[in-house]
C-alpha cells in the first residue's frame, strides 16, 4: 500500500492544542496526541474553547437513512487497508460512519463550506476515531484538481447538484488522482435509459432545474460513458434504495 498522501490537499503543519467536546486535539506533527495524523491544518477554528457553545455538529437526514445501504454496498469493493478521499462530505456524519465500519482505512473528508468543514471536525472529536483525519477544503467541480496518494474515492449524492461541465471535472479530478486499480465509488439518483426512475425523480428534478437550469439528473449512461473515457472499468452497477443507484469504478492500466 502506499505512503499516506500528502501535498495536493494536505500541505502544512501546525502545532496547537484545542479542546472540542472534552477530546484533545494535537494539530501538527505528532499522531500520537489525540488521534492527529502528520502534517493537518485546520480549515478553520474549528476548535471551540467555550463548553457553553455548541459543537458545530450538523445532521441531515437524508445521511441517517441512506448510510446503512451504502456501506452494505462498499463492503465487498474497499480493501481491507489503505488511504480513502470523500468528496462533498457534507455533515460529516457518512464519513464517520466509513472509518468506524472500515477501520483499517485512514478516510480524509473534504467539502467547500466552512459550516460543513466545521461540523466534520465536531462529528471526528465526538467520535475519537483515529483513523479520520481533520477535514479539507477541495472544490471537485474546478478544472486540473488532484489529489494523490489515495486508494479509494467515495462521492455521494453530489452530480445531481452540479452541472454537466462540473460532473465532467469531477470525473477527469478522480481519475487523475487514482492509481490503477484505484476505485471510485459514486452514488446517487441519475435517469437511466433516457427517462426517470420514477414520478418523484422528475419531480426532485424539475425542483432542482427551476432553481439553476444547469444542475439536475444526469444520465447514467453519460456518466459512465465519461468514466471510460477518463481510463475507468466500471465494475458494478447496484440499485439501491429510493431509486439511487451506487457504480463501482476501478482505473484501468493506461
Amino acid at each position: 500500500m502506499r505512503n499516506s498522501p500528502e501535498g495536493s490537499i494536505l500541505l502544512w503543519v501546525r502545532y496547537a492544542f484545542c479542546r472540542v467536546n472534552d477530546w484533545f486535539i494535537c494539530v501538527g506533527r505528532y499522531g500520537d496526541l489525540g488521534g492527529c495524523m502528520a502534517g493537518e491544518r485546520p480549515h478553520s477554528v474549528a476548535c471551540i474553547a467555550n463548553e457553553e457553545v455548541q459543537d458545530g455538529r450538523l445532521s441531515a437526514p437524508s445521511a441517517a437513512r441512506n448510510i446503512a445501504p451504502i456501506l452494505t454496498a462498499l463492503r465487498p469493493y474497499l480493501p481491507e487497508n489503505g488511504y480513502a478521499l470523500e468528496l462533498a462530505s457534507g455533515t460529516g456524519e457518512h464519513a464517520i460512519s466509513y472509518a468506524r465500519t472500515f477501520p483499517g482505512i485512514v478516510w480524509q473528508p473534504t467539502d467547500i463550506a466552512t459550516e460543513r468543514l466545521d461540523s466534520i471536525d465536531a462529528w471526528r472529536a465526538q467520535a475519537g476515531l483515529r483513523n479520520m483525519r481533520l477535514a479539507q477544503f477541495l472544490d471537485a467541480t474546478q478544472p486540473d484538481w488532484c489529489a494523490d496518494g489515495f486508494d479509494v474515492m467515495i462521492t455521494v449524492n453530489l452530480l445531481h447538484l452540479i452541472s454537466g461541465p462540473a460532473m465532467r471535472a469531477v470525473v477527469a479530478g478522480v481519475a487523475r488522482s487514482l492509481a490503477v486499480g484505484g476505485r471510485w465509488c459514486l452514488y446517487g439518483p441519475f435517469r437511466s435509459g433516457g427517462g426517470f426512475r420514477s414520478e418523484g425523480d422528475r419531480a426532485f428534478h424539475q425542483s432542482l432545474s427551476s432553481h439553476d437550469p444547469d444542475i439536475g439528473y444526469k444520465d447514467v449512461e453519460t456518466v459512465e460513458a465519461t468514466a471510460d473515457q477518463h481510463g475507468f472499468a466500471c465494475l458494478a452497477r447496484l440499485e439501491m434504495p429510493a431509486n439511487n443507484l451506487m457504480l463501482i469504478f476501478e482505473k484501468r492500466p493506461h
